[in-house]
C-alpha cells in the first residue's frame, strides 16, 4: 500500500507538469467479483459446494451424537470390554469428524481461491483494455485507497464490458 501512495505521489506532486495529463481511474474488484455475471456464477457453484461439505459434516455429527445416544443409555448395561470398544468408536468418529471438517474448509478455500483467480486473469485483460482505450495513466485497486472521487471509479464500466464479452463467464466459473 505505501509503494502505490508513493508512486501516486510522485507522479502528482514531484513531476506537476506530467501530471496535467494523468488520467487515473480506479476499480473496486470485490464489487466487479460480486456484480459480474462470472463473479455471481462462481458464488453460486461456490454455494452449492458449501451446502454438500455442510451436509457431509452435519451427517457425520448425527452419527457421533446417536452414538453418544447409545453409549450413555445402554453403557452402564454393557460389559466392560463392549463399553471400551463403543468409546473408541466414538472417539474414531470424533477425530475423522474433525478432520473431514478442517479437510472441506481447506478444500473450499482452495476452489473458492480458484475460481477467483480464473476470474481475476480474466478482469485484468478487461482492465487493461479499459485503460489502453480511454488513454488512463494509472487504473489502481479502490481498497488500497482511503480516499477517492467517485468520478474515477471504473468499475461499472468494468462489469459491463466484462459482461459484454462472449464466453467470459463461462470460462470463469469453469470447475475442477
Amino acid at each position: 500500500m505505501h509503494k502505490v501512495f508513493g508512486v501516486v505521489f510522485l507522479i502528482l506532486f514531484a513531476l506537476p507538469a506530467w501530471a496535467q495529463q494523468i488520467k487515473i481511474g480506479l476499480i473496486d474488484v470485490q464489487r466487479v467479483l460480486s456484480e459480474s455475471n462470472a463473479g455471481k456464477k462462481a458464488r453460486d457453484r461456490f454455494q452449492v459446494q458449501v451446502k454438500k461439505a455442510e451436509a457431509d459434516l452435519l451427517r457425520q455429527k448425527q452419527e457421533m451424537e446417536k452414538l453418544k445416544a447409545d453409549m450413555d443409555k445402554k453403557g452402564p448395561l454393557l460389559k466392560d470390554d463392549d463399553r471400551k470398544n463403543l468409546e473408541k468408536e466414538l472417539q474414531r468418529k470424533y477425530v475423522n469428524y474433525q478432520r473431514e471438517m478442517r479437510d472441506s474448509q481447506e478444500e473450499l478455500q482452495q476452489k473458492e481461491r480458484e475460481m477467483t483467480g480464473e476470474i481475476l486473469k480474466e478482469l485484468e485483460t478487461v482492465v487493461s483494455e479499459v485503460g489502453k482505450s480511454e488513454k488512463f495513466t494509472l487504473i489502481l485497486e479502490r481498497a488500497q485507497l482511503l480516499y477517492s472521487d467517485q468520478a474515477v471509479d471504473i468499475t461499472s464500466k468494468v462489469v459491463e464490458l466484462y459482461n459484454g464479452r462472449s464466453g467470459a463467464p463461462a470460462k470463469a466459473v469453469k470447475g475442477k
